[in-house]
């Protein structure tokens, strides 16, 4: 039996979920095609969720399981380590029972380690102790060859033991555009800069509105996606030209979609990342993204970027001055975009996340 840690499917949907989400869906695929290891061919797979998670038709061939009295970390120390002892136990979140021996579990950074000021001390205390349990008595593997290298100088992992199973963006590249998004923020004909934001420190968005405001272009907008307060975002005075910035609030994602067609180009300021999925996920779209100059983000996006300093003011705005006097995208993003996103597939993924499960059933006999 392979049993999935479903917990994923009760939590807000950001990069951690989506990773699991997509990547249960393509082993789903998998499972119904028979496209499988031979080690696995006969394997029976569930997914394992507590009681409060939605019913969800999204698998067809992975049984969805709901069971026990508690949620989260509780849930699955207690109730998830109880359903699936001597299963063959896979955690996509960074999180799993501490005493089962038999478990793969993808960490996909070491943020709190990098950066704790974005987290809470519980937070912080409560991920420490199960990195470090997890990385003792479990498989681990994580999304990018940058945080392998991470994962192995916190825990003392060797890498060669850190299997690296990549994030992918093809779930975005099929939605349809909300076009209602650009009369709704007065965008229809106006010029603008995307970004997608939080307030965690790490993600570096007051950096990239001072750069855009340092360059005093009239006309031009700098739209900010995501659950921003605007007030909460400087962390000196307001810029001048603070008239230019839309906050948008949370967005769907076809309402991103629409802004990414239609966008200049996609800014992408982070001072730390596992992996970096927006970069690639506005280039599905023919954005061309500007990034910061970070070893993740330089491995996910190779060369479809225009990179900058993320530490440097005037790195980043000679990077926006160059997008907005070339006029059209004279540096070939777009094409370098597309042609960078045929390295990464959901259905990709699967195949090294079998590979592994493959092995580690073989292990057992």
């Amino acid at each position: 039996m392979i049993s999935i840690n479903g917990r994923f499917l009760g939590q807000p949907l950001t990069g951690v979920q989506r990773f699991a989400l997509e990547l249960t869906k393509a082993l789903d695929r998998r499972i119904g095609s028979g496209d499988l290891p031979e080690a696995l061919s006969r394997a029976r797979w569930r997914l394992l969720a507590p009681p409060d998670v939605p019913e969800t038709g999204e698998f067809r061939h992975i049984a969805l399981e709901r069971f026990g009295p508690f949620s989260g970390h509780l849930w699955e120390q207690t109730s998830l380590a109880r359903r699936a002892a001597g299963d063959l136990l896979v955690g996509f979140g960074g999180s799993g029972p501490l005493l089962h021996r038999r478990q793969l579990v993808v960490i996909h950074d070491v943020t709190i380690f990098r950066h704790p000021e974005a987290f809470s001390r519980a937070y912080r205390t409560t991920h420490k102790l199960l990195g470090f349990g997890l990385t003792r008595t479990a498989r681990i593997a994580t999304v990018s060859r940058f945080s392998r290298g991470e994962l192995s100088a916190v825990f003392g992992v060797e890498p060669d033991r850190i299997p690296v199973i990549y994030n992918a963006t093809d779930h975005f590249s099929g939605l349809a555009p909300d076009d209602t998004i650009l009369p709704r923020l007065g965008l229809e004909d106006a010029n603008f800069l995307f970004m997608l934001g939080t307030l965690k420190p790490n993600k570096n968005v007051d950096f990239a509105i001072r750069a855009f405001d340092a360059l005093g272009k009239r006309g031009w907008k700098l739209v900010i996606a995501g659950a921003l307060d605007r007030g909460g975002v400087f962390k000196a005075a307001a810029p001048a030209n603070a008239e230019n910035l839309i906050f948008t609030g949370r967005l769907t994602d076809a309402e991103i979609v629409a802004l990414e067609r239609r966008a200049r180009a996609f800014v992408f300021p982070s001072l730390y990342e596992g992996f970096g999925i927006p970069p690639l996920e506005a280039m599905t779209q023919g954005c061309p993204v500007l990034a910061a100059d970070i070893p993740a983000v330089r491995e996910a996006c190779g060369d479809a970027a225009l990179y900058f300093d993320p530490r440097d003011h005037g790195s980043l705005e000679d990077a926006m001055r160059r997008i907005m006097d070339a006029g059209t995208d004279v540096l070939g993003l777009t094409e370098k975009g597309r042609a960078n996103l045929a390295r990464f597939s959901w259905d990709q993924s699967a195949a090294s996340l079998l590979s592994v499960l493959s092995e580690m059933s073989a292990q057992r006999r």
